[in-house]
């Protein structure tokens, strides 16, 4: 999709249009539900701000990040919901200190020498300089201490175990990774885990784990070359850099006595990618991801709340940051707006802007399905909601739901993302959602969470589930 202009060029005209947009999208939003609960109109309304070029693509920690939640906010509160966030308010502000990579890092192979974005994509790293020796990997070898470890070309990163010896790991790039290598090469990169101040520091930190690197084919094919042994460098410069993103919470207390402290919490994430590259369409929109996701939450948090009241508590929770490493919801995780142990579940909602072909038309799927009780038991009551059919991407492992469902809540992420080509591209945006879908697959879930909300049921693990 061509874009009118670029508003990263003239900012004033794009605070104009955020604040045009923001006084359309809330005048529109405001229109009553219908009496089916969940109104077409207005998931429209929501996404043609969210997902508009207006906010730049949401960036991760950006001031479009923090007007996206404060836009939020401002729906929790005509909803009437109960503010969870930072003095009586429904946002969270998270203060944030990275080491930012500065320049472009640089892998050195005997005289060959090879730069982020020309000859490779850096994916991952715990640290700023690291040596060894090049080890060709074989099945069933045992990795050397501080390896420079070249994969086989056709090695799937999801499948390959015993790395963590290694200093680096390289990779041969795939015709996929190829056609997103301009996105990547500019996509900001911080060593080590970022730090969240206001909690406290992990007392038993993880040990660096390999600097993982992407190589074109013409780099693979140089380095396979060389003899087994032979010396490699990677080095990068850095700089420390401060930050914020932001959370947006709210609350629907429930009304019996009994089981009021008991809380489902529904939640996605409300950032994506902002501006990078060079190219004609700069705006990662970030429709289907997450937008959403994050209209479900609230499509839902204003039906429930024009209803009777649930007996148990419902808290409703739009994380910032979660495409550079789930910052909001892990700042949620250590400073909870209620006891974890009170979440009876979580139910993540990403990318559910497009039907899936792999189900049928207007379905959700569940990650984790075989892993709980809560699927079964929400498609028993309702809810157009199936088995994960993509079971070897692992999507189970990818959103923000993991970082709960490793401390024992039972949290899983609905979804319906077909693995299409719009994945973390420009062309994630308004004009690829198909709301019929959406409005459809958002009121199924309606009613089958209405029942979770009020009944005895409470889910749990299944045997071996729990990761």
């Amino acid at each position: 999709m061509i874009k009118d202009r670029q508003p990263s060029s003239r900012p004033a005209l794009g605070r104009a249009r955020a604040c045009a947009a923001l006084a359309l999208a809330l005048f529109s939003a405001h229109s009553p539900a219908d009496e089916a609960g969940i109104a077409e109109r207005t998931v429209r309304a929501h996404m043609d701000f969210l997902a508009g070029d207006a906010l730049h693509g949401r960036g991760s920690g950006t001031r479009d990040e923090w007007i996206a939640a404060s836009y939020l906010a401002s729906q929790m509160r005509a909803y009437g919901l109960e503010p969870m966030g930072d003095v009586g308010g429904y946002v969270q502000s998270v203060g944030i200190e990275r080491t930012q990579v500065i320049g472009s890092p640089r892998l050195q192979a005997g005289t060959l020498r090879y730069e982020q974005g020309a000859q490779m994509l850096v994916l991952d790293l715990d640290v700023a300089q690291v040596s060894g020796s090049l080890q060709k990997y074989q099945p069933g070898a045992a990795v050397r201490p501080a390896a420079v470890l070249l994969m086989p070309a056709a090695a799937d990163p999801r499948n390959a175990d015993g790395l963590d010896a290694a200093a680096i790991v390289l990779w041969r790039e795939s015709p996929p990774m190829r056609e997103r290598w301009e996105s990547l090469q500019h996509r900001p990169l911080t060593v080590g885990r970022t730090r969240l101040t206001g909690i406290p520091a992990d007392p038993t930190p993880l040990p660096p784990s390999p600097v993982q690197i992407l190589l074109s084919t013409a780099a693979y094919d140089a380095i396979a070359a060389m003899p087994d042994a032979s010396s490699l460098s990677f080095a990068a410069e850095t700089q420390a850099v401060t930050s914020r993103t932001w959370n947006a919470v709210g609350r629907i207390a429930g009304a019996s006595p009994g089981v009021r402290d008991q809380v489902l919490l529904l939640t996605a994430h409300l950032d994506h990618l902002g501006e990078q590259g060079g190219g004609p369409d700069r705006i990662y929109n970030g429709a289907d991801d997450d937008a959403s996701g994050t209209i479900a939450v609230l499509a839902l948090a204003e039906a429930i709340a024009k209803g009777p009241r649930p007996k148990r508590s419902i808290v409703f929770a739009l994380f910032g940051s979660e495409e550079v490493g789930s910052l909001g919801a892990r700042y949620f995780l250590q400073k909870p707006t209620v006891p974890l142990e009170q979440i009876i579940a979580n139910l993540e909602f990403e990318m559910i802007g497009r039907s899936d072909t792999a189900v049928a038309d207007h379905t959700l799927w569940l990650t984790g399905w075989e892993r709980t009780n809560l699927g079964p038991a929400l498609a028993g009551h309702g809810a157009r909601l199936v088995a994960d059919p993509h079971p070897n991407e692992n999507f189970f492992m990818r959103s923000d739901n993991i970082t709960l469902a490793k401390r024992g809540i039972v949290a899983q992420t609905v979804s319906s993302y077909g693995l299409h080509e719009q994945y973390h591209q420009p062309s994630d945006d308004i004009a690829h959602i198909d709301f019929q879908h959406m409005t459809e697959s958002i009121q199924s879930m309606l009613g089958p969470i209405r029942w979770l909300a009020s009944a005895g049921f409470k889910p749990d693990w299944l045997p071996g589930g729990r990761p």
